[in-house]
């Protein structure tokens, strides 16, 4: 089969925090502190081979491409990619995907071949004192698709089927199994959205209002489901003009470029004062946002952190104080239903994030899509591996 492999040198930096067991199988919590010099290549590899047990073989359908994808192949001045989470190369990547099963083991009893699934980043493993907590995001042992393991931008992959979940209300939505594949494959990022917003965070109540820094994939997934959720007045702040406007699609009534104008006093005219019930940071650019997520906040109101950074950002915690106000880490999309309830709503048609894909490559074509999404100027970009 053919598939996008990525390599880079496992060189952890003095100062990284890194276990012998991680160390002895390189691998990364934060890849930024262990990987650099990365490169990536489309190659011919062996087939998955036959599932185990409880294992499918998933044809991929539509894999999205996303930031982290991204940050694999960008570097420090020594040459450290700038991934702030887990990794360990060499690794097929893609990790946002959908596709029609193909072959089940014998243990699988609720998929069946010829089904289409989305299948979760998240590998956890449920026994851990995280996952037995309800934390599986921070599963101890956790592995995830297109970091850790083989992941999406590949013809076919092979995985666990308790982390795979039918599309077929989408499917009945739309009719065609290729729409029903993309907008499937935006069930993981819209999930990171869900769980941030209403798992983590506990939603807000209907009539709020919400302010989501960032205009990429998770922002444009959480003001859709802003939108589904009842907030009555959305607002999305986007330097890029094209990605303000596919916010407006997806829900947005208002849209603010932070080049001219003040996000803070923009909100705050339009809430009379009042600001933000819930605040989402999916900019992954802390640094330059926090002072406008803290100025839009209401009070009792929720500041969700969804975008990744690894550099650190101030935060004037006096103004969260006398506001009331929480904040919440998020990361992942497992085990709480997420991924269901993602799909419920795109079946039901209370969100379309088929507005979300700008556009489409073959797998030859990587690294064009990666180059266009470092631009910054798409929404979601997505590979087509049976191109």
């Amino acid at each position: 089969m053919k598939a996008v492999v990525l390599e880079a040198e496992w060189a952890p930096r003095a100062s990284a925090r890194i276990s012998d067991r991680d160390a002895e199988r390189q691998w990364a919590r934060i890849a930024s502190d262990a990987y650099r010099n990365p490169s990536v290549d489309l190659r011919t590899i062996a087939d998955p081979g036959e599932p185990g047990p409880t294992e499918v073989v998933v044809e991929v359908g539509a894999c999205g491409l996303c930031g982290s994808d991204v940050h694999m192949f960008e570097t420090d001045d020594e040459g450290y990619m700038l991934l702030p989470y887990h990794l360990k190369a060499p690794v097929i990547t893609g990790h946002e995907f959908a596709g029609k099963i193909v072959a089940a083991g014998k243990d699988v009893t609720e998929l069946r071949v010829g089904g289409l699934v989305a299948v979760e980043e998240i590998q956890w493993c449920g026994n851990c004192r995280e996952c037995r907590g309800g934390y599986w995001n921070q599963c101890r042992n956790i592995e995830d698709l297109g970091f850790t393991v083989n992941g999406g931008f590949a013809q076919y992959v092979k995985v666990d089927a308790r982390f795979c979940w039918p599309l077929d209300d989408v499917l009945d939505r739309y009719g065609d199994e290729e729409t029903t594949l993309e907008v499937g494959a935006l069930t993981e990022p819209t999930s990171v959205a869900y769980e941030g917003m209403f798992t983590r965070g506990g939603g807000f109540k209907p009539g709020g209002a919400v302010t989501v820094f960032g205009g990429g994939p998770i922002g444009l997934a959480s003001v859709a489901l802003a939108q589904a959720a009842g907030a009555s007045k959305i607002f999305i702040v986007e330097p890029i003009a094209e990605r303000r406007e596919l916010a407006l699609e997806l829900g947005a009534t208002h849209a603010i470029d932070p080049i001219n104008e003040d996000a803070a006093d923009a909100v705050l005219t339009e809430t009379r004062g009042n600001g933000s019930a819930m605040v989402v940071e999916a900019s992954g650019n802390t640094k330059a946002v926090m002072r406008g997520v803290e100025d839009t906040l209401g009070v009792g109101g929720k500041v969700i952190v969804a975008g990744m950074d690894a550099n650190a950002a101030q935060i004037n915690l006096i103004n969260i104080q006398l506001k009331a106000g929480s904040f919440y880490g998020t990361v992942g999309h497992s085990g709480t239903w997420d991924f269901p309830n993602v799909i419920n709503l795109m079946a039901a048609g209370r969100i379309n994030m088929e507005h979300a894909i700008t556009r489409r490559f073959p797998l030859a074509g990587l690294v064009d899509a990666i180059d266009e999404t470092k631009a910054r100027g798409n929404g979601k970009i997505l590979v087509k591996p049976q191109l």
